[in-house]
């Protein structure tokens, strides 16, 4: 019996949190032994190159092969695209050479790995797109977003499918202008580092923080434009006034890090960690998680600080919206917004925190997560 065959396409440059997912996904594949793998990657993203190969190392008797991809995502690829007729040659070619019986071309958002929609109309099977971040440019804040997003226009309606990860999402794809099949594929994460995790006490003596305060975290990239930790220093400065007991702590690091340093250090209720591989010890010191992003798709500290059991704090977006209830959510930079979602979160039911612990540890593992990848792939067939 023939295996299908599966070209995986990822020519970004970065490694970021959809790539994260996308490698567990790829672990997946690997594993179940449905499919024969190849996967294109851009040269220079090692980190990328590197996951992908441990999975290889792991599951030596399935054929799984990693090459370079021929073409490069860059910012404006949109209109980059159409300057690329050799590079879009020699990728046809490595597609004719492989025979796919499926192309899924890891996205992040619609710009990046974009080149090959030029080939749609002779491509030998279906493409498509896993794309957490279906936004537009604007919404995201990009450097002229909406020149952006008019070279962008077209591109939703081109592949067969998307894979995204909630149902938020699909419905903004569809609004975009995407006329193949949707398919929902909540994200997981891996929760056996959450199940073993010190106790409030000893996790608060680890990063100093003080023992009997209610403590308000905030835990990812440092980068104001998009994950707002200067609004959520704004915010906590604000609450603080009448709670002066509580404390904030980010962790984190990033563009904006050496700038929230700088405000944060006239405050002594507010602690700035840096980032550590192994932030899960964090959760338990903490009581609550801040989120005023401007975007997230569905964001992966938000699931484990849910799966710790705290409740979360956020803008009203994006697969926030999917899983927080309404009075923790708040609109973008509205002060007086956050100001009362926190305050609901300090009146949160207890049962409502547990349901939402329960949802995430019952239905949102990295197995799980990968069953449904398969079987979203397998569905092609």
């Amino acid at each position: 019996m023939n295996v299908p065959r599966l070209l995986v396409i990822d020519d970004n440059p970065d490694f970021g949190g959809h790539q994260v997912m996308a490698a567990y996904a790829m672990a997946g594949i690997v594993a179940s032994a449905q499919w024969e793998v190849l996967a294109l990657l851009h040269p220079d993203n090692q980190k990328n190159r590197h996951r992908l190969e441990a999975i290889q190392s792991n599951h030596p008797d399935v054929r799984f092969q990693i090459d370079s991809a021929a073409t490069r995502s860059r910012k404006f690829q949109a209109l980059r695209r159409y300057a690329e007729g050799d590079t879009l040659r020699e990728l046809l070619k490595q597609i004719d050479t492989y025979k796919p019986d499926l192309i899924l071309v890891i996205q992040g958002n619609i710009e990046q790995g974009c080149s090959i929609f030029r080939l749609q109309g002779r491509l030998p099977c279906p493409l498509v797109s896993y794309i957490p971040v279906p936004h537009h440019h604007a919404e995201m804040g990009a450097k002229l977003g909406l020149f952006r997003d008019f070279t962008c226009r077209g591109l939703y309606a081109v592949p067969d499918g998307f894979i995204t990860i909630s149902k938020t999402l699909g419905d903004m794809l569809l609004r975009y202008g995407a006329r193949g099949r949707i398919q929902i594929v909540e994200n997981g994460i891996p929760l056996e580092p959450l199940t073993d995790l010190p106790t409030k006490a000893s996790a608060r003596a680890q990063f100093s923080l003080a023992q009997g305060a209610f403590i308000w975290g905030q835990i990812g990239r440092i980068e104001f434009k998009q994950k707002g930790q200067d609004c959520a220093l704004d915010l906590f400065l604000r609450r603080h006034q009448e709670h002066p007991d509580e404390h904030l702590v980010f962790l984190g690091s990033g563009p904006d890090e050496e700038a929230l340093q700088a405000r944060a250090a006239e405050h002594a209720n507010v602690h700035c960690l840096p980032w550590t591989n192994e932030p899960t010890a964090l959760y338990a010191a903490l009581d609550a998680l801040l989120m005023p992003s401007r975007y997230e798709g569905v964001p992966l500290a938000m699931l484990e600080a849910l799966a710790c059991g705290l409740p979360v704090a956020a803008t009203d977006r994006d697969g926030m919206c999917d899983w927080l209830p309404v009075a923790w959510r708040f609109p973008f930079r509205d002060i007086e917004g956050g100001l009362r979602a926190m305050e609901a979160i300090r009146q949160a039911d207890s049962t409502q925190i547990e349901s939402l612990k329960s949802r995430v540890r019952d239905g949102h593992s990295v197995a799980q997560f990968q069953a449904q990848f398969n079987q979203a792939l397998s569905a092609w067939l």
